[in-house]
């Protein structure tokens, strides 16, 4: 037990176990001092925690969370309204007016405001990207002049913009004097009356001005209500800022419920499957309601007898996003900002021209009446008591089928990006706004999402060629797994937020099996192997060289391969990465580089030995041998699976390549899905280019595309017409032409006809039918022994990245590193390992060789990096 679990659990000091006492230097004290930060960082309520016992005058306390809080630019404390907003006279709007002011007077960038923080900041200020950089020039043209006409203050909103509120959410009484009371009209003191003596109320049966003046005007404040058997389901963004994540409780705790929400869970189930506090849960929910990101199934609103003035306010009906009614000051594309830590999707977001965005916040409407974030078209009926006749149970988002039908398309954050970048469709940003921050895109509002993706613009070369072809393949995916069956799309990286437990229980809740998209990143692979079937990686091993190795051993086929340490020096490449000096590889060869901190790229060999030092020192490097640059159109051989029975009676059949056959008993590729990639290991160089460097910033597969894939040739272009699958044996060609390169699990989205193929295979196959799941979990077992075997007899034993650091937290996805050089022989067809071998002892292959010969290593400071040392010391 920890500190701030003790502290959670609201244990005082003389209960306090020994270990805890021993940790915090047995001093009281300082253990107050732990519950008062706790405290404050996690927005306690003063009553009812610990804090009540440590700091005597609540005024003050409170007084301090909400200077902290403005401090470090965190959300609201909606759950301390009745204190924050009644006793201290600090609304919302004034909250984020002090946060803009001491910005502005900072000179700090719209991008220093948290992601929450910002899209709460425009809901209820209007001040939007572009707003304050308008703002900020002002405040700088103000100190450059030496006098200034107008402070910072008086430059920003006087009261809240245009607000966004729903008949179902409760009025509740705010801070009002005596001198309040003096300046109200008769509509507006009944108001209040009413709130006084009878307690907080439903907006929808009030005025709606009456409401509006008296929030403008910090009297009254919203509460929104979320119940235990609530259930809830993720909007469209409209209106998400991305700048940065915070990080403090609140929003990681806003992330986890995101890719958890699921419109046929409770409220309180949900708190149950992620272990946290029901009442967490609901202040979580009860903040995407108010920002318009999630939305009740049922609201309560259909029993409630409306005030008149909402006649043809109140809208209700299917969600859809394409009927949503926007807030006149919701952000648009240029609220999108390029903080987020992507490598592609950082760089390349754009945004709609200023002129839109104007467009877009300008009032349309009276002031005085709010904006209803509703769906449908048509308002519902009142009668002259003003309830509503049309019941919203029947066209809310219901599920026919069980959970066991259901699937997930669980895709990486770079596709994102490919739905961001490029002009394909400016719907689609939006959407990619949901699929990065939510990571997730439920069934309900696919049907729009996919419309999207069918209008998207078709470009015939360059890189928004490559962006098109992923979006029509992502399409005729999603139609495929759509069959018979309901489908979400989720991102790998954000079940990250949920610890493994919590992934396994929120997964096997929602889903029956899951398929990955192909090549998935490494940061995607997050689901556990004992969760759920799926069709894609297993565990991050499967997506990372370990996965290349243990195949290449198991099916004695594969490039020359060797798999280095980070910090092993190297003075010369070995003779089995350029081949036989006779055949001018050395001149014009080239190897396949990767590492887990860059992206693979192919290098000229003239230039590889710099290259690979400098990748050396900061991460393991995996290094391949790799053909010269060449004019054939089978150097890259795709081969889908499973096999029909055509293919595997067809004796030219690639699918009958030696190794394929090995692997598909071995790990059982009849029940999965995904392609199998050859590579030519003899083929004529192109001339006059060598010494050329080949370097592509994109996946594996892609470069392999690009560089001489399929059936395209060099040229070819991802995705394009050329690029057909090559199902048999060229003419004059045998399977000794061909070695294995890698398996992948999954549905491409880099080529269209491999992505065609291996769908109508995974239809025509019963891939994710339900008597197949048990087969799948079978298979995707046998591959993480696989490979768990290589990697224990690499490393002593040591499989598992975690086993370096137990106890922490993860905060990402992370592969164990190889300890000592270990690579593939291609003249043995054998997996090898650099040992201590005695001085008598034999030692064969180029490799080993080559190694003991010419590799130094760095010399290491702890514990850890000395006993690694010894396995591969300085001195051979």
């Amino acid at each position: 037990m920890d500190v701030e679990t003790c502290i959670r659990e609201n244990i005082a000091w003389p209960k306090l176990p020994e270990d805890v006492r021993i940790l915090l230097g047995n001093s009281s004290k300082e253990y107050e001092k732990r519950v008062f930060d706790y405290s404050i960082r996690n927005q306690l309520r003063y009553k009812g925690n610990l804090v009540r016992h440590v700091k005597k005058s609540e005024e003050l306390y409170y007084d301090h969370l909400i200077r902290f809080s403005e401090s470090h630019l965190m959300l609201f404390p909606y759950h301390l309204s009745d204190i924050i907003v009644r006793e201290l006279r600090t609304s919302p709007f004034n909250y984020y007016i002090n946060i803009l002011s001491d910005m502005l007077n900072q000179e700090k960038s719209y991008d220093s405001l948290p992601n929450f923080t910002a899209a709460d900041a425009v809901r209820l200020l209007g001040i939007g990207r572009n707003q304050y950089i308008d703002l900020m020039n002002q405040t700088r043209s103000n100190r450059k002049f030496l006098r200034r006409n107008r402070t910072t203050r008086e430059l920003l909103p006087q009261k809240p913009a245009k607000l966004s509120f729903e008949p179902w959410w409760t009025v509740s009484i705010g801070s009002v004097l005596e001198s309040d009371v003096k300046m109200l009209t008769e509509e507006e003191r009944k108001v209040i009356d009413r709130l006084f003596d009878s307690g907080p109320q439903s907006a929808g049966t009030m005025p709606v001005n009456v409401i509006t003046a008296l929030y403008n005007r910090g009297l009254v404040y919203f509460e929104v209500p979320v119940e235990d058997n609530d259930y809830v389901f993720v909007a469209p963004l409209d209106g998400f800022v991305m700048n940065r994540v915070l990080g403090d409780y609140f929003e990681t705790l806003l992330y986890k419920i995101f890719v958890a929400i699921d419109d046929q869970t409770t409220v309180k189930e949900m708190a149950q499957i992620l272990h946290i506090d029901t009442q967490l849960v609901k202040n979580a929910i009860s903040l995407f309601c108010r920002l318009g990101f999630a939305r009740k199934r049922v609201t309560g609103a259909e029993n409630l007898k409306l005030h008149f003035s909402w006649a043809g306010l109140v809208s209700t009906g299917t969600p859809t996003s394409g009927s949503a009614i926007n807030s006149p000051t919701s952000p648009t594309q240029e609220d999108i900002s390029t903080g987020v830590d992507l490598n592609e999707f950082s760089t390349n977001l754009t945004s709609l021209d200023d002129d839109e965005s104007e467009e877009a916040q300008s009032p349309s409407s009276n002031d005085s009446a709010p904006m209803l974030r509703g769906f449908s078209p048509q308002p519902p009926t009142l009668t002259k008591e003003g309830s509503m006749t049309s019941s919203t149970s029947s066209s809310l988002p219901t599920s026919d089928v069980g959970t066991s039908n259901r699937a997930a398309f669980v895709f990486d954050s770079s596709l994102a990006a490919f739905l961001m970048m490029g002009n394909l469709s400016a719907s689609l940003k939006g959407h990619a706004v949901t699929l990065f921050e939510v990571g997730k895109l439920a069934d309900e509002q696919m049907r729009d999402f996919l419309e999207q993706l069918e209008c998207v613009n078709q470009f015939a070369e360059g890189e928004a060629q490559r962006y098109s072809a992923h979006a029509t393949a992502l399409l005729d995916s999603l139609r495929s797994l759509r069959q018979g069956r309901e489908a979400d799309l989720l991102r790998g990286e954000s079940l990250l937020t949920l610890d493994e437990s919590s992934r396994v229980r929120v997964l096997a809740k929602s889903y029956g099996i899951l398929v990955a998209m192909a090549p998935l990143l490494l940061e995607a692979c997050t689901v556990p192997i004992s969760s759920i079937p799926f069709i894609g990686p297993p565990n991050a091993e499967t997506c990372s060289p370990w996965f290349r190795l243990a195949i290449y051993g198991a099916t004695r086929s594969g490039p020359a391969s060797i798999y280095l340490p980070q910090g092993t020096r190297l003075t010369t490449l070995p003779q089995a990465l350029l081949g036989d000096e006779n055949d001018n590889l050395a001149t014009n060869g080239r190897i396949l580089v990767s590492s887990p901190k860059h992206e693979p790229h192919l290098v000229a060999v003239q230039h590889a030995l710099l290259a690979l030092n400098d990748l050396l020192s900061n991460s393991a490097v995996f290094v391949q041998n790799y053909p010269p640059s060449t004019d054939e159109s089978d150097l890259i051989v795709f081969v889908p699976f499973p096999f029909n029975e055509a293919e595997l009676e067809t004796e030219d059949s690639f699918c009958k390549h030696p190794a394929i056959l090995i692997l598909t008993e071995r790990i059982g590729l009849r029940h999965l899905a995904g392609y199998v990639v050859l590579l030519k290991n003899k083929v004529v160089a192109r001339d006059n280019v060598g010494g050329r460097d080949i370097a592509a910033r994109m996946r594996v597969d892609e470069a392999f595309a690009e560089l001489g894939g399929i059936a395209g040739g060099a040229d070819a272009e991802p995705g394009s017409a050329k690029n057909s699958i090559l199902e048999k044996l060229p003419e004059g060609s045998s399977f000794d032409d061909y070695v294995l390169l890698d398996c992948v699990f999954g549905v491409p989205l880099f080529n269209a006809q491999l992505n065609k193929t291996i769908c109508e295979k995974m239809s025509s196959c019963g891939i994710l039918n339900p008597e197949n799941r048990i087969n799948i979990q079978f298979a995707n077992k046998e591959v993480v022994t696989m490979v768990n075997d290589v990697i224990s007899k690499s490393n002593f034993g040591l499989v598992s990245a975690s086993s370096l650091f137990p106890g922490s937290e993860q905060k990402k996805v992370e592969i164990v590193p190889p300890i000592r050089p270990v690579h593939f022989d291609a003249d043995s067809r054998e997996i090898e390992y650099v040992d201590k071998a005695p001085a008598s002892r034999a030692v064969n292959g180029s490799f080993r060789s080559f190694l003991r010969a010419h590799a130094t290593r760095e010399r290491h400071t702890s514990a850890n990096e000395l006993s690694i040392s010894q396995d591969f010391p300085s001195s051979v």
